[in-house]
Order: C-alpha cells, then sequence, then structure tokens
C-alpha cells in the first residue's frame, strides 16, 4: 500500500472528532483514496457505483493496514452505542472480526465478562457469572478464557461492589492450567477494603503489567509484603497509591527497584514526607505526577524538598525553612510560617528546581499551597491539573496566577482548574433558597500563554467572569482551541443575572483562530447590534457551543448573532433537564428554538458572503485596463507662515455636596411578664394501725395403723394394666410402716417433730409431685376399678383405651361414595343470575362516573361469584377435617352400625320411615355415649338422608333439631349433618319452592347458632337469606316493601362478624365484608333519596367495613376482581363525601393493578383520566400537591396530550384565567361523566381561583384589592370569601385592609427578628475588618523588611 494513501486516511481518520457523524468520515476515507488511485488516470464521472467498487476501494485502505483499522474502530467504539455496533460487526463481518474483537476485549471493567466465557453447566445461574462455579472446572472448560485472555490488555476489580464471589479467586488459584490466565495484561485497577482482598491482586501480577492502581482501606498489615512481592515480579511504568491510612515507613524502600515509572499518583498521608521526595526526585523517566496537599500547611508542603538541594539531591538542612540551624539541636520556637507569609509576599522564596522531566502535574488542596509547591518547579510543564478550594484567596490567587505565567507560560498546553470535594458543598447550597451571589473568579493576573491550547475553569461558587476577562484571555492565549469557563453554573433568578453577554464573546472570535470548543454561561436577554457590522468577529474555526444554563430573550436576535459569530456552529448544547436545580424552562425552549433556526440562518450567511465575494470577484475582473503616460509637473512647493493667537478660557466651577443623613431608632424593648406560682408541696400525716393477728390452734398428730388385707393376685385379662408387685414379694397388713425397727423409733419421736413432719407432708409434698404423675396415678386407679367391673360382669374381652382421641385426627370417610350417591351437584338457577345482573344494572345507573364495577365483571367470571353457601366444600374429597371432642372413645361400633344401615334402608324404601328412624336413634344413642365418632356420624347422616329421600320435609327439620339438641351430642356429627343439609339447599329451592327452602334455612340458621364451630356454615346460609331478601326488594313494586326487604337483607349480613372467624378463607371472607358494604350503600341510597343525611349511620358502617379489608391481600393477582369491586365500593363512599382526594388515590389504586394498567387504550386510559379530574378537584395541600407533581411527572400521562396540559396548568406557577380554561378545556371537560354535574364544574372553578391566589401571594407583596378582582375574574365579594376560607384554612397569610382597599401577603416582622438580622451583618463586618487589619499589617511588615 502506497504510503501517501496511509498517511491519507490517517489524516481522514483524526478528524473524525471533528465531523457530525462516522458515515460522512468514512466517505472521506474513501473519497481521499479515489482521489490518490485516480491520479494521472482519465475517467468518466458517474454519479453510481456498484457495492463491489466500493468494497474494493475501502478493502485496501481499511483491511489491509492494520493500524487505520484499529483507528477506524476506536472511532466507532466512542460513538453513542459504539460497543454494540463493534459487537455485530465483528459478529457479521469474517475480516473485521479479529481486530473488532480485540478492540472488544482490550479493556474490561470487571471479571464478570471473564467468567462468562465458563460453559454454562458450570455456572450457578447463567445470566449472573459473578455469583460463581457450581463445580469446578476441567482442563477443557479453560479454552475460551485462555483464548479471549490474551486479548485483555486493562481490567478493574473492585471489592466494594460485590458482583464478583469470592469463591472464584480459589478457583483460579489452583485449577488454573498457566501461571497467568491474563498474559498480555498492561493495567491493572484494584479497589479493595479488605487484606483478603489485597492478596487476590498476586493472581494479575504478570511480568507485561505497565501499570497498577490501588485503592485500600485503612487496616494492611500485609501490605509491605504485597509492596515487595509486586516490585520483585513487575517493572511498572504506572504507580497509583490511594488510602486514608498513611504510607508503610519503609515504602520508598520497597518501591526502588522500580526504576522506570512514568506516571505516580499518591494520595495518602505521609505523601508530601522529605523520604517520598526524595524517590520521585530520583526518577529519571517521570513524566506524570499527582499529589495530594489538602489539609498539609506550607510547613509540610515545604518539607516535601527538605532533603532536595538546589539542582540536587544532597540531603543537607534548609537555615531558612528549619527551626533548626542544623548545628544545634536544642528546642526552639517555632516561627516557620510567620517567615515563610513574608517571604512569599517579598517574593524571596528559594526554588530547589527539582523534577526536571515532569510534564504533567496534578495537584490538589489550597492555592497558597499549590503556589509554594509550584516555586520549587523548573520543569517545561505542558499539562496542568489544579484541584482548589473554592473560592481561593484573592492575594493566593494572584501569586498562582503570576507564577504559572511566568513558571510555564512558554510550555503550558493545558491548564485545568476545578474544585475539591469539600467545596462542592456550596453547590448544592446555591440550588436552594439560601443561595447566595456567585463569587468573581479573575483572569487577569494571568500575564502571557502563548503555547495555551485548553485553558479548563471548573468551580462550584466563583463562576462569575466579565467581559475584560474574556478580552484579556482573547489577548494572552492566541492559539487556543478549547476554552470551558464553569459551563454548568447556575444563577437562580434569586441571585442575578450572568455578567457575559453573547457581545462580549467577540474577542475571542476575533484574536483565536483556532477555538474550535466554547463553553460558557451568557445572559442573552440583552442585546446591541454593534458585533454584527464588523466581519472580524465572524469565527470560521467554532465548532461547538455549550452555553449550559444560559439565559435567552429574544430568540430571533439570538439566533442572527450566532449566525454571525459562528457560521460554520455544529452542535448547540444546553441544560434541559427538568430535574436538573437551577432548570429553568423558559430558558430552555428559548434555546431550543435557537437551535432549530440556526442552521437555516448559517445557510442563508454563508451563502450571503458567497455571493458578496463572486460579486467582487466578477466586478474586479470586468475593470478596463488604463493606459499610462509620462508627464512632467511643475511641483516647486509655496510656503506661507501664519501666526494664530490661543488663548484658553478657563472656568472655575464649584459644587457643594453634603449627604443627607437620616437616623432611625428602633424601640427593641421585649414584653417581660412575671408569673408567681405557689409550689409548696401539700403533706398529709396518717396513721395506720397495724397490729398482727395471732392464733393458736392445735393439731391432734396420733398416728392411725390401718389393718386390711389386700388380694395381689395379677388379673391377666386386662391389657392396659400390668401388675406392680410380685408374687414372691410377702406384702405387709401395715401400708405406712413395714419395719419393726421403724415402729419402734417412732415412739420415740417427741411430738412436736411428728407435728412439724405431718405439717410438711401435707403442705409441700403435693406440691413436688407433678402433674403427669398424678395424672397417671389417678388413670392407673381408673383402670384398675373398670378391669374389675368387666371381669365380673364378663360384659368385653379387650379393655384397650385408644389414645388418638386426644387431639384432632383426620377421618377416612369409607362411606363417602354412597352419600355421594344421593348428593345432587347445585346448579346455578337462572332466577339467580337475573337478580344478580338487575343488582348491577341499578348499582351502575345509579353511579356512571365509577366503570370500576363493570370492569370487575369480566374478573369475576373466572373466578365465580359467591352464590353458593357449599363452594369452598370438597364434595369427592376423600378425607376431611374433624373436630376434636372432649371425650374419649370407649367402644367401636363399626360392626353393629355395618348391620343395621342396610337394614333401616330396606325398611324406609318400603315405606316404614318411622321404624327405620326408632332403630338408628337406639344405636345412635349408645355410639354417641360411647364417643364414637365415626359410627355416630354415619347413623345421623342416615337419618337425615332417609328424611330427605322420603321428601318429609317436616321431619327432616325436627330430626336435625333433635339430634343436634341431644346431650353430650359430638361436635363434629353435628358439622357432618350441617354440612349435609346445606348441600341440598340448591336442589330443595329449586323441586319443592321457596316456603320448604325458607324452613330448611331458618332450622341450619337456628342449629349454628351460637356455635363457634359452626360459624362459616351459618355464614354462608345467612348470605344466601341475604340474597332472597334482595331479591324480594328488586321484585317488590311497592317501595315501602322494598326498603324494608332491603334493609332485612343488610341487617342479616351486618349481623355478621366474619372478620373475627378464624375457620374461614380470606379470600370468602373478604367476599362476605363487600357483600356487607354493597349492601350498606344500598340502603343509605334509598334512605338518601328520601331524606337528606338519611343513610349517614350506614354511610359510617361502610367507612368501618372498608378498613376491614386487607389491602395488601387485595394486591395479589388472584384477587384483582376483589380489588377492583373493593375500590368501586370505596369510591362511591368517598363520592357521597366530596372526599375528592381520596377518590384520585382510589382510581390510582385501580390504574396499578396489572389487568388495568396493560390495556392503555380502554380502562388504563379511563382510569388515569379520572385520576386527573378528582386530583385537581380536590382541595390543596401536602399530599394533594405531592400526588399532583407525581402524575405530572409519569411518562404515562404524555399520552393524554390534553390531559397533560391541564395539570401543567396547575403545577406550573403562573396565573390561569377562567375564560381561556373554559375555552381550552370546557367542551371536552363537560362531556363528561365527571364535570356533567354542575357542582364539580363549579368546584374546578374554585380550584382555578385558589391556584391563582396562591400565585399572586408568592409573587406579590402587597396588591390592590381591585387589582386582585381582575385577575381572578371575579366580584369583590367573591374574592373576600375565597381569600377568607383560604386564610382559614392556613393555605396563604393575608390581611386585607378594606379602607385602603390594600391586600398584604406579607406577614410584619417583629423586632426580635429585626434585631437578630441586624446583629448577624454586624458580626459580618467585624470580621471583614479584622481580616483587612490583619492584610494591611501583613503588608507593612513586609514593606518595612524591602526598606530594610
Amino acid at each position: 500500500m502506497p504510503s501517501g494513501s496511509v498517511l491519507s486516511a490517517l489524516h481522514s481518520l483524526g478528524s473524525l472528532r471533528r465531523r457530525t457523524s462516522l458515515r460522512e468520515s468514512i466517505r472521506t476515507i474513501a473519497s481521499t483514496h479515489g482521489s490518490l488511485k485516480g491520479k494521472g488516470k482519465h475517467s468518466r464521472s458517474s454519479s453510481y457505483r456498484s457495492y463491489s467498487v466500493y468494497q474494493q476501494i475501502m478493502a485496501p485502505i481499511i483491511l489491509r493496514d492494520s493500524e487505520v483499522t484499529k483507528k477506524l474502530l476506536e472511532a466507532i467504539l466512542d460513538t453513542p452505542g459504539g460497543r454494540r455496533s463493534v459487537s455485530r460487526l465483528a459478529r457479521t463481518c469474517k475480516a473485521m472480526c479479529e481486530p473488532a474483537l480485540n478492540i472488544l476485549w482490550r479493556d474490561l471493567d470487571s471479571l464478570i465478562p471473564i467468567l462468562g466465557l465458563f460453559p454454562s453447566s458450570l455456572l450457578k445461574k447463567t445470566r449472573r457469572p459473578g455469583l460463581g462455579l457450581a463445580k469446578n472446572p476441567a482442563e477443557a472448560d479453560w479454552s475460551k478464557i485462555l483464548e479471549y485472555g490474551e486479548r485483555v490488555r486493562r481490567i478493574a476489580y473492585n471489592e466494594t461492589i460485590n458482583n464478583v464471589a469470592v469463591s472464584i479467586f480459589p478457583i483460579f488459584e489452583q485449577y488454573r492450567p498457566r501461571t497467568f490466565i491474563l498474559p498480555n495484561l498492561q493495567q491493572l485497577i484494584w479497589k479493595v477494603d479488605s487484606p483478603a482482598g489485597l492478596e487476590r491482586c498476586s493472581l494479575f501480577l504478570n511480568p507485561e503489567l505497565e501499570s497498577l492502581s490501588l485503592e485500600i482501606g485503612a487496616r494492611f498489615p500485609e501490605l509491605n509484603k504485597f509492596l515487595a512481592d509486586m516490585s520483585s515480579r513487575t517493572k511498572l511504568k504506572e504507580f497509583s497509591y490511594v488510602s486514608p491510612a498513611p504510607l508503610p515507613d519503609t515504602f520508598t524502600d520497597l518501591l526502588l527497584p522500580q526504576k522506570g515509572l512514568c506516571k505516580v499518583v499518591l494520595m495518602a498521608p505521609g505523601a508530601l514526607s522529605p523520604g517520598v521526595g526524595r524517590w520521585l526526585a530520583s526518577l529519571e523517566e517521570l513524566k506524570v505526577l499527582q499529589l495530594d496537599l489538602s489539609g498539609r500547611g506550607v510547613v509540610a508542603v515545604e518539607g516535601f524538598f527538605d532533603e532536595l538541594s538546589p539542582h540536587s539531591g544532597v540531603s543537607t538542612p534548609s537555615s531558612v525553612m528549619t527551626t533548626d540551624s542544623g548545628v544545634f539541636s536544642g528546642e526552639e520556637l517555632d516561627f516557620s510560617d510567620h517567615r515563610k507569609s513574608a517571604l512569599r509576599l517579598t517574593g524571596d522564596l528559594r526554588s530547589k528546581g527539582s523534577f526536571a522531566t515532569v510534564r504533567q502535574l496534578q495537584l490538589t488542596g489550597e492555592v497558597s499551597n499549590i503556589a509554594v509547591f509550584l516555586r520549587h518547579l523548573r520543569s517545561a510543564l505542558t499539562q496542568l491539573d489544579l484541584v482548589i478550594e473554592d473560592p481561593p484567596d484573592m492575594a493566593d490567587w494572584q501569586d498562582l496566577s503570576v507564577l504559572v505565567s511566568e513558571r510555564f507560560g512558554t510550555t503550558l498546553q493545558s491548564l485545568r482548574i476545578s474544585g475539591s470535594g469539600s467545596s462542592r458543598y456550596s453547590e448544592l447550597v446555591r440550588s436552594t433558597a439560601r443561595a447566595e451571589a456567585p463569587k468573581r473568579l479573575p483572569l487577569g493576573y494571568f500575564t502571557s500563554l502563548p503555547c495555551l491550547l485548553r485553558l479548563d475553569i471548573d468551580l462550584p461558587e466563583s463562576t462569575l467572569f466579565t467581559k475584560y476577562d474574556i478580552r484579556h484571555v482573547s489577548t494572552i492565549c492566541p492559539m487556543v482551541e478549547e476554552l470551558r469557563l464553569c459551563p454548568l453554573a447556575r444563577f437562580p433568578v434569586a441571585t442575578g443575572s450572568p455578567s457575559l453577554t453573547l457581545e462580549d464573546l467577540a474577542p475571542l472570535m476575533a484574536n483565536c483562530p483556532r477555538l474550535h470548543t466554547l463553553s460558557v454561561v451568557v445572559n442573552a436577554k440583552q442585546r446591541t447590534s454593534e458585533v454584527l457590522s464588523s466581519r472580524e468577529t465572524s469565527s470560521a474555526s467554532l465548532l461547538r457551543l455549550h452555553v449550559g444554563h444560559s439565559w435567552v430573550g429574544d430568540t430571533l436576535h439570538v439566533t442572527i448573532l450566532l449566525s454571525h459569530l459562528a457560521p460554520h456552529l455544529e452542535t448547540l448544547k444546553w441544560f434541559h433537564e427538568k430535574n436538573r436545580p437551577g432548570y429553568v424552562e423558559a430558558n430552555a425552549r428559548g434555546w431550543e428554538r435557537v437551535a432549530e433556526a440556526l442552521p437555516h440562518l448559517q445557510n442563508v450567511r454563508l451563502s450571503e458572503r458567497l455571493f458578496a465575494t463572486q460579486a467582487i470577484d466578477r466586478v474586479e475582473s470586468q475593470v478596463l485596463q488604463r493606459e499610462f503616460a509620462d508627464k512632467g509637473i511643475n511641483a516647486t512647493v509655496t510656503t506661507t507662515e501664519c501666526e494664530v493667537q490661543v488663548q484658553p478660557d478657563v472656568t472655575e466651577t464649584a459644587v457643594q455636596f453634603s449627604p443627607v443623613l437620616v437616623d432611625r431608632m428602633v424601640d427593641a424593648e421585649p414584653r417581660m411578664c412575671s408569673v408567681s406560682i405557689g409550689a409548696i408541696p401539700e403533706t398529709v400525716d396518717s396513721a395506720i394501725q397495724a397490729l398482727p393477728t395471732t392464733v393458736d390452734q392445735s393439731v391432734e398428730a396420733v398416728v392411725s395403723t390401718l389393718e386390711d388385707a389386700v388380694d395381689a393376685t395379677v388379673s391377666t385379662s386386662s391389657k392396659s394394666v400390668e401388675a406392680l408387685i410380685e408374687e414372691s414379694t410377702p406384702i405387709d397388713k401395715t401400708p405406712s410402716i413395714r419395719s419393726s425397727s421403724i415402729r419402734s423409733g417412732l415412739a420415740n419421736i417427741h411430738l412436736s417433730d411428728v407435728v412439724s413432719m405431718a405439717w410438711k407432708v401435707v403442705v409441700f409434698f403435693p406440691l413436688t409431685i407433678p402433674s403427669r404423675i398424678i395424672h397417671m396415678a389417678l388413670e392407673r386407679a381408673r383402670l384398675r376399678r373398670e378391669a374389675q367391673k368387666k371381669e365380673e360382669t364378663a360384659a368385653s374381652p379387650s379393655t384397650d383405651i385408644p389414645l388418638n382421641t386426644i387431639q384432632d385426627i383426620y377421618e377416612y370417610d369409607t362411606h363417602n361414595e354412597h352419600n355421594a350417591e344421593h348428593v345432587e351437584k347445585p346448579e346455578p338457577l337462572s332466577k339467580d343470575l337475573e337478580i344478580e345482573e338487575k343488582r348491577r344494572a341499578e348499582l351502575l345507573a345509579a353511579n356512571p362516573e365509577v366503570p370500576v364495577l363493570s370492569w370487575a365483571q369480566s374478573l369475576a367470571k373466572a373466578t365465580g361469584a359467591n352464590t353458593s353457601a357449599t363452594r369452598h366444600l370438597d364434595q369427592t374429597a376423600s378425607w376431611k377435617y374433624i373436630m376434636s371432642d372432649n371425650k374419649k372413645q370407649e367402644r367401636d361400633f363399626t360392626p353393629e352400625v355395618d348391620a343395621l344401615l342396610p337394614e333401616a334402608e330396606s325398611l324406609a324404601k318400603a315405606g316404614q320411615l318411622q321404624p327405620a328412624l326408632d332403630k338408628l336413634f337406639v344405636l345412635e344413642k349408645q355410639t354417641r355415649n360411647a364417643a364414637d365418632l365415626a359410627s355416630t356420624t354415619r347413623l345421623v347422616k342416615a337419618v337425615l338422608e332417609h328424611c330427605y329421600q322420603a321428601t318429609d320435609f317436616t321431619l327432616l327439620n325436627s330430626s336435625i333439631l333433635l339430634l343436634s339438641k341431644k346431650h353430650g351430642q359430638l361436635k363434629a356429627a353435628v358439622q357432618a349433618m350441617v354440612e349435609q343439609a346445606m348441600g341440598w339447599l340448591e336442589d330443595v329451592k329449586k323441586k319443592q319452592g321457596i316456603e320448604k327452602w325458607l324452613e330448611l334455612v331458618e332450622t341450619l340458621r337456628t342449629v349454628t347458632e351460637g356455635k363457634i364451630f359452626l360459624e362459616t356454615p351459618r355464614a354462608r346460609v345467612t348470605l344466601l337469606l341475604a340474597h332472597y331478601h334482595e331479591g324480594l326488594s328488586i321484585a317488590a313494586t311497592n317501595p315501602d316493601e322494598s326498603k324494608k326487604s332491603l334493609e332485612i337483607a343488610s341487617e342479616l349480613l351486618s349481623d355478621l362478624q366474619v372478620e373475627t372467624y378464624s375457620s374461614m378463607e380470606r379470600r370468602e371472607k373478604t367476599e362476605f365484608l363487600l357483600e356487607q358494604m354493597r349492601l350498606l350503600i344500598a340502603v343509605a341510597r334509598r334512605k338518601d333519596t328520601e331524606s337528606s343525611n338519611g343513610g349517614e349511620s350506614e354511610w359510617v358502617k361502610v367507612r368501618v367495613g372498608g378498613r376491614k379489608v386487607n389491602e395488601g391481600f387485595l394486591k395479589e393477582k388472584e384477587n384483582e376482581d376483589l380489588k377492583l369491586k373493593y375500590y368501586d365500593l370505596m369510591i362511591q363512599h368517598a363520592l357521597h363525601q366530596t372526599a375528592y382526594l381520596d377518590v384520585a388515590n382510589y382510581y390510582y389504586k385501580v390504574w396499578e393493578t396489572p389487568s388495568i394498567k396493560e390495556d392503555v387504550n380502554d380502562k388504563g386510559k379511563a382510569a388515569l383520566e379520572h385520576i386527573i379530574y378528582y386530583v385537581i378537584l380536590a382541595p390543596h395541600n401536602n399530599e394533594q400537591s405531592d400526588m399532583l407533581h407525581r402524575m405530572f411527572n409519569d411518562p404515562a400521562l404524555l399520552k393524554l396530550e390534553l390531559h397533560y396540559n391541564l395539570v401543567k396548568c396547575f403545577t406550573t406557577h403562573e396565573l390561569m384565567r377562567w375564560p381561556g380554561i373554559q375555552t381550552l378545556y370546557g367542551e371536552f371537560l363537560r362531556q363528561t361523566q365527571v364535570f356533567s354535574e354542575e357542582k364539580r364544574w363549579e368546584d374546578l372553578h374554585t380550584r382555578v381561583i385558589e391556584h391563582n391566589i396562591r400565585v399572586v401571594a408568592e409573587y406579590y407583596t402587597r396588591i390592590t384589592l381591585q387589582r386582585l378582582t381582575s385577575l381572578l375574574d371575579l366580584t369583590p365579594k367573591q374574592t373576600e370569601e375565597t381569600l377568607a376560607r383560604l386564610v382559614v384554612s392556613k393555605t396563604v397569610w393575608a390581611r386585607i385592609d378594606r379602607p385602603s382597599g390594600v391586600v398584604n401577603f406579607r406577614n410584619q416582622r417583629s423586632p426580635e427578628d429585626v434585631m437578630n438580622d441586624w446583629s448577624s451583618d454586624m458580626q459580618k463586618l467585624l470580621g471583614l475588618v479584622e481580616k483587612a487589619w490583619m492584610g494591611m499589617n501583613a503588608a507593612q511588615a513586609a514593606q518595612a523588611r524591602v526598606k530594610s
């Protein structure tokens, strides 16, 4: 490839940053190469070329030269979304695959891409490789890591992010197939907070490493060991160390092997020690140095150079900079700070002239420390970065500016000045109401910077520049290419506008021909036309302009002026983020209009200039050649002498000026009030007679002996009682005393000892016996008695007592299939469905503005309504839960029941129902007394089944009542009987009529009344009865009967406290609560139609019922139908109370439902519209304002343009004229269901007026009532009423002076507040006076030293 084409291509690639797009740059490369190939050849031009022709042109340049390919890919990578573009290029083009992969894998910000190369079977989670490996990798699993690891040149690790599991590193260390996984790694960034994290860094210290950046925590005991290992294994060119802990004592000794360092960054305590300075000065190839001088004194900065003699490295003490002379070592007073200040003022501070090879320097700290440090340098700096404390002292800033210009003015190419982290706090303060005016940073102290290419100043507080600064910069920096003067500065209305204008930038355009980037905040509201008349102020090089938070007024004039100053401008940027502090929407919109119109005016201006140039050339070409002839002229000079007498007129004018002095006195005597309080405590003496009562009582403690014969024959017929006495053991007839020796001993016991022992046995011995032993003893005694009785009667051969009756059991229902044959599955009746549809239609007609109920109907069809009392019972289950009884089963009657049930069934089928029931009742009594739960349940269910099959409902109801009231009836048997009867309700209603159904319902309600274990069945039966009465209310023609039936239905459900039922499911419980609320609302509406506030008690009950519903349970996806129904009822309640903010909150909860929010065109849109309607109807308070702004910032509202503009009117602090609101939104809003009511339209008018009053109170201190009335478009009476209402609600503070017709919106300040402000101002004044006095004394001392 020719060298000329390569240079041309590289030149084209170098201009990528100055072009608008990468496509244009590639076209430039293609055209350049085409022109090179076409030299000396004549070819016919054509506007069309095939893709193959372009491929043949591009291939030799891009694909054959690796450097050109690399430059191109790097340019693509720097564009937005560049990494994705390069990745796609690698996957689609085989020729570009290798270069693209090298660029993609060259720089990695984490270890996660490396871990993602392991097979997915090894990773714990494929999409999160940082979680670690599920098992250890084999040798074949490292293939991709080894292949792509050779491409990595830079990698970073941050322990605080915690995105890489710690278990990864031991696997790397143990199973890696080679020593270094990343053999070509050149730059390593390691940020850790633990010693273990620092040890892991050793895995990546390969010999090819050139740059190491360490950012560690406070306590690292193995730091010296790590630094020694690092120095022995690597030859670094760049080293960075950041830590809050001091440097180790042997830091410089450990890093002595690193003699080839070109860049050193030290940001840690101890970095300014003389030893570190000597080590850094010994680095011959040091080019870049970064140090932190913050928090250090001038002595510490001087100490950095103490071991460096001027232009040498000999360690000698300084007689000027130290307290010790070098000869004596006695203690002396430290006057070094005062001497350094004096030397700095006189300019007599000596320089060591060290670090001659440093070209880039970055210092952080105070301006005075930076100036002292720079005085010791004699190097030819090309780049200087200063991070200073803002605002700086003006004297120190002047010294620093002069020093930079004199020392480094001929070599400095880049100067960047920014604020430190502690200075950034004032930037936050400026964005609040406590913002102060910005400080000025004069640039006139810089004398000459002829080689400076980039000047960047970014300070948080010193952001004010003048036109003199701009003019001075254009003079001293003629070669500047990039200029940034605090582009992030904010200038709110409270602090005033920027000082610079667009016209003030004209010197830069005229004197800086290479300026292509400019960032500055200007005030474009001020305008003049002087600049437009000068062609010199038009820059041909300015391509990018960043105006930040600049002010703008007349956009057309600004556009014209910019098209003249920068006719070739390509990019215009400004701040338009709404969440940025200091953001002004009017300015952002103005600059947006300027950016839209600027390209058109630029084209016009360039075209005019082109036409003017062509016209001049055309005129010059048409000028005729003039004929010249030689002629002689007599040019004798005639001189004339004239005298003029000039006598000036002198006028003396005296002006007498005397200031007018006004003395004002403020009487600030605080009112004192003395109140005396009698605080003498009252004491009351009370006497209590506490004589103990003594009782003497005698106890007879004569030991009685009993003789009784005990039969110790072991009974073998009982399986649960064991003999505790062996046959060979003799039985003593005296139970208390078994030995004659004991009897003889008792005879000698004293009477008092006997009494004491008896007392202890009676009182304390029962307390020491555990209750378990007592129960076992009692149980054993009972078993003995029962065993003796059964031996005598020989009634039952088995005396085993099952212990499983003590706990709740799960009984296997073997007769489930038999019982299921006679139970028909209930089907919903068409009549009930019609009643339900009528009920919904009536509710929707009563509330047309609430569409939530219609949205819930589709969801209710999926889950099923609560129309069946037994919908939660599983009739086909093979087991059911049986409640426990206190009685224990004494006998199993299963054989007897199995034998009796077929016999009773045959009798019942033969028509002998009563004899069959009598036999069942006889056996049921035996099973009930024996606590045989299974047999009792089968018998009572058989009794009910025979009655139901015989259609004798009178006998069925009496049998249910009789069996439930039997003495000792088991709870589980009653529960099974009730559930069986409930299963027949629908069939009875369908076949036997409503009267039989009502009798059975009343029977079940009678049985279940007062029984906790039957609370859920009672609630279900009551719900059916309430629906029946509600159906009567709907079908009734008489209004009184309809109202009475509806009240009965509501009272039936309201009597149920279902929120306390523990046996009922949460969903069913919620359905009962919603039914209670629905019926209460229906009753309340009936009463409200008859008389105002007639149903207030029902509305209160609705509110109480709404609090019983758990809203967290409604958030579950399967309960969306209940959620919509609940909020529909709550919206009705809130609308009745005119609580618009509650209505908006309820609609917001509905809108958050996934099924509603996903339907953006129908349900979601309607819900969002209702949220907006009711939130603007709500009275103003903190909650309403917060919700209004949240909805305004919601992206979903942007799709509703009209509603977005309506909300924007209420969130903008500007007046809204009611006629304008009616014109823009009235026609649309009046067609909606919400504003179809006249009351709500009047409420909207009221909210607009209240908004306008708040705006007026914000911008006006005092305003006439007439002017306020005209602004509000109201009558004076309406204005006073509205203002009084807002004052009472404490929305605004105002006072009306009716005689003068003035409204005051500002409260008068108290004398205490005035005196506090005066005291604060006086303190500031005294501080300034003291500071000026100290400066004058220092200056006088310096002058005296110079004179001496």
